[in-house]
C-alpha cells in the first residue's frame, strides 16, 4: 500500500467523526430540552427535603428572583427573633417580682403592656401580708402621724406593704431601709427637718417616711384629690424631678399635665434613646436627666393604689359608707 493510500484513508474518517461528534451533541440537547419541559424539575433543583418542610425553590427564569436567599434569610431572622423574645416574655413573667418590677429601657412598650396585662388580670388575689401585726405594734404611731397630716392611714399601710413587705429592718441594694425604705441622704435630711436623732428605728423610720410622703402630697396639691397622691407616690419612689420633666412634656404637647395617667405614658419619653424629643422640648437632655428605669415608679404607683383600695376593703372605716351613700344620693 502506497503512502498516498494511507492518507487518503485517515482523511475520510475524519468527516465520519465530525457527523458523529454532531450527532451526539444534537442527542444531548434533546435530552436537556426534554428534561427541562417535563413534569419534574431539573435533577440539581430538586428539592433535598423529602418530609416538604422546605418547599422547592423555583428556578426558571421567569420565577428567579435575584433577592430570592435575602428574603428566606430575612424570614428565618425574624422567626428566629421571635421565638426569642417569645422565651424572654415568659422568663420575665415567671421572674416578675411585684415588689421590685425593674425593666430594661430597650423592651418595647407592647410587649411590656401585655405582659402586665397577663400578670395583672382582674383574678388578682390579695394577700394582706404582715399588716395586722404593723398596726398591732405601730399602729398608734402610723395613726397619729397620718391624722396630722391628713392622710389615709391604709395608703400608708400599702406604702409599706410594697415598699418593705412590712420589714422593718429591711434594706434595698441601693442602701434604702426600713419600712418605708428611706434613703441615707434624705434619711439626713429628715432627721434635721423633724429633729430626730436617727431615722432608722422602726417608730422614728415611719415618722420621717409619711412627712416625706405627705411633703410631696403637698407639693402637687394642685392636681387635684386622687392625682395628688399618686404623683407623690410616683415622686417617693422615683424623685420628684423625673415626674416634673414628664409634666412639662406632657404640657408641651398640649395633655393635661396635672393628671397621672397621661404623664405616666410621657414617662417613656424620658428614656435615653429620645434625644430628638429632648432636644425638641428642651433644645438639651431633659433638665433632671435621662430615666432609664421609668417603668419602676409606673408599677410603683399602680401596685400601691391596688393595694390601698384592698386595705380600704380590709379596713373600712365609717367615712367610707358616708361617702359612698353621699354618691348614691347624687346619682338619684
Amino acid at each position: 500500500m502506497s503512502l498516498k493510500s494511507i492518507k487518503l484513508d485517515n482523511l475520510l474518517k475524519i468527516p465520519v467523526i465530525i457527523v458523529a461528534a454532531m450527532i451526539l451533541i444534537a442527542l444531548v440537547t434533546v435530552i436537556i430540552k426534554f428534561s427541562d419541559t417535563g413534569a419534574g424539575s431539573p435533577i440539581e433543583t430538586r428539592s433535598s427535603n423529602p418530609d416538604g418542610v422546605i418547599p422547592p425553590v423555583e428556578t426558571s427564569s421567569e420565577t428567579r428572583s435575584d433577592n430570592y436567599m435575602k428574603n428566606v434569610s430575612y424570614r428565618n431572622a425574624i422567626n428566629i427573633e421571635s421565638a426569642f423574645l417569645n422565651w424572654q416574655n415568659l422568663f420575665d413573667i415567671f421572674t416578675y417580682n411585684l415588689n421590685d418590677s425593674t425593666f430594661n429601657a430597650a423592651d418595647s412598650v407592647a410587649r411590656y403592656e401585655n405582659m402586665v396585662k397577663i400578670i395583672r388580670n382582674p383574678n388578682r388575689k390579695f394577700n394582706k401580708g404582715g399588716s395586722d401585726q404593723i398596726l398591732e405594734q405601730y399602729g398608734d404611731i402610723i395613726f397619729e402621724e397620718c391624722k396630722y397630716y391628713n392622710l389615709d392611714w391604709r395608703l400608708i399601710l400599702a406604702m409599706i406593704r410594697q415598699e418593705s413587705a412590712f420589714t422593718s429592718d429591711a434594706v434595698s441594694h441601693a442602701g434604702a431601709y426600713g419600712f418605708m425604705q428611706i434613703m441615707p441622704r434624705t434619711g439626713s435630711m429628715l432627721e434635721q427637718t423633724l429633729n430626730l436623732e436617727e431615722h432608722r428605728s422602726p417608730v422614728n423610720n415611719l415618722k420621717a417616711g409619711i412627712y416625706y410622703y405627705a411633703m410631696l402630697v403637698g407639693r402637687f396639691y394642685g392636681t387635684g384629690d386622687t392625682n395628688m397622691y399618686k404623683f407623690a407616690l410616683a415622686s417617693y419612689n422615683a424623685g420628684s424631678g423625673h415626674i416634673e420633666d414628664a409634666m412639662s412634656m406632657a404640657y408641651y404637647f398640649n395633655q393635661d399635665y396635672k393628671d397621672w395617667d397621661i404623664v405616666k405614658e410621657y414617662m417613656k419619653l424620658l428614656a435615653p434613646g429620645n434625644d430628638s424629643l429632648h432636644q425638641l422640648v428642651w433644645n438639651s437632655r431633659p433638665p433632671h436627666a435621662v430615666f432609664a428605669n421609668w417603668k419602676e415608679p409606673y408599677n410603683y404607683v399602680e401596685n400601691i393604689m391596688w393595694y390601698w383600695q384592698q386595705y380600704k376593703k380590709l379596713y373600712p372605716l365609717p367615712e367610707d359608707n358616708k361617702k359612698s351613700g353621699n354618691t348614691k344620693k347624687k346619682k338619684k
